[in-house]
């Protein structure tokens, strides 16, 4: 009941927070629909190899990355709206650009465009949804936020294949940046109908950065969600499409709804844990070691499954264990805010943030490269990838995970309250 009377005292809020919140939804639809989604279309029409297609990944994912130390400040100081309003525009020329290049370099800067414009979303979000409804409320809301984000990404998988289907992908992508405009402007129209914050008038200090990455308790949470939010983050974006299409002999559409169906169960987890965390006291530990372990669980069997050649639905329901594992970052958000400080919460989540997508940028060129050493076929004008080169990927990846999920056990429980009332104490 609380919840929803929250909610009916914030009428006027959700004027802001409902279009902030489906305008970092195509946030996340842009970041999972390019490259992998349409991975053969792209490599086929620029000439691309793998190390290309993962470097055309991390242009989106380094400025990502790196502009969430600024967001991370600016939204702390500014708060989520206003600064969602300069970024905004910056996403927006990013998605515009993106399907009218007609080269690889441009394709680059178009991905860097849209990186640096999405960086100010996601922390937005985690300012606005604390100031709208409070710490009570805030796992309920934060992983009902978080899931219809993940629903961008939904939208970027069986939806957007089967409309390049039909359309080019280029005035598929045209459409959607369309629909991010509108959202933006009703951003900005709802924004006139509510009394933002007052900006400090302290200076600007990066005292904070200090502090939290002094705090050691901070290093141990940032490996267990990197790890998890990475291996997830690739299958989804980058590699995952491309290995069932190799190995597991699925068509594109069949692989595609695979990745829909990952996103789908990484969503309904988010939804489950989130009411779950909150009917446990806000107990956040146990499902940080679930997570972890559920993904290490899951590359050991992908190993076993390459190896011995198990039935390829096999893959298809690893794949779902990967986006269960996944489906917990509202938790790995709220620890590192709790193990901080109530005054840099934007901040705190923007180191994780920046750590984990770096991950995911350098990964995936590291990838790339692992996969273009090993023998390759082309198969009807397309470049498979050998049987060996995918088992050693996942061997390294399942000793990464169990040595994530050993850290988890040293993780402190929070339930819900900071361990610091302010960073400069």
């Amino acid at each position: 009941m609380a919840i929803w009377q929250e909610i009916s005292k914030n009428k006027r809020a959700f004027r802001v927070f409902i279009p902030l919140l489906l305008l970092y939804a195509s946030s996340y639809f842009q970041r999972t629909a390019l490259p992998g989604t349409i991975y053969k279309t792209i490599s086929d029409e620029f000439s691309l190899n793998a190390f290309q297609m993962g470097t055309l990944a991390a242009a989106f994912v380094y400025p990502y990355a790196l502009f969430q130390l600024v967001s991370g400040v600016l939204v702390d100081r500014f708060c989520g709206t206003r600064v969602v309003l300069t970024g905004g525009l910056v996403f927006l020329a990013g998605i515009f650009l993106f399907p009218l290049c007609s080269n690889l370099y441009l394709l680059y800067f178009a991905r860097m465009l849209t990186g640096i414009g999405a960086s100010t979303m996601y922390l937005s979000l985690v300012r606005e949804t604390d100031r709208f409804f409070g710490r009570k409320n805030y796992a309920v809301m934060f992983g009902i936020a978080y899931c219809c984000g993940y629903g961008g990404g939904l939208m970027g998988s069986l939806p957007f294949e089967r409309l390049c289907g039909i359309f080019s992908w280029r005035h598929v992508l045209l459409s959607a940046a369309g629909i991010s405009a509108l959202l933006y402007l009703a951003v900005f129209a709802g924004s006139k109908k509510i009394s933002l914050p007052a900006i400090p008038k302290t200076p600007f200090s990066l005292k904070p950065f200090g502090y939290i990455l002094r705090n050691p308790l901070n290093w141990l949470l940032f490996t267990c969600s990197n790890v998890t939010f990475c291996t997830y983050f690739i299958i989804q974006t980058v590699y995952g499409k491309k290995f069932l299409e190799d190995f597991a002999g699925f068509s594109s559409a069949e692989a595609a709804s695979v990745i829909f169906t990952l996103t789908l169960v990484c969503m309904s987890t988010m939804l489950t844990t989130s009411f779950l965390t909150r009917l446990t006291g806000n107990r956040r530990r146990p499902l940080v070691r679930f997570a972890c372990g559920l993904c290490a669980a899951a590359s050991l069997l992908m190993t076993a499954a390459i190896h011995w050649h198990w039935n390829s639905w096999i893959f298809a329901v690893i794949y779902c264990m990967f986006a269960m594992a996944a489906g917990i970052p509202q938790i790995f958000s709220m620890v590192v805010q709790e193990l901080n400080a109530k005054d840099i919460i934007a901040q705190s989540c923007a180191v994780s943030n920046m750590l984990g997508y770096m991950s995911v940028a350098v990964f995936s060129q590291l990838i790339g490269l692992l996969l273009d050493c090993f023998d390759t076929r082309v198969i009807n004008g397309a470049t498979v990838y050998s049987e060996s080169a995918y088992q050693t990927l996942f061997v390294l990846m399942s000793a990464v995970t169990l040595s994530s999920f050993v850290i988890s056990w040293k993780i402190p429980e929070t339930r819900g309250h900071y361990l610091h009332l302010k960073a400069n104490k």
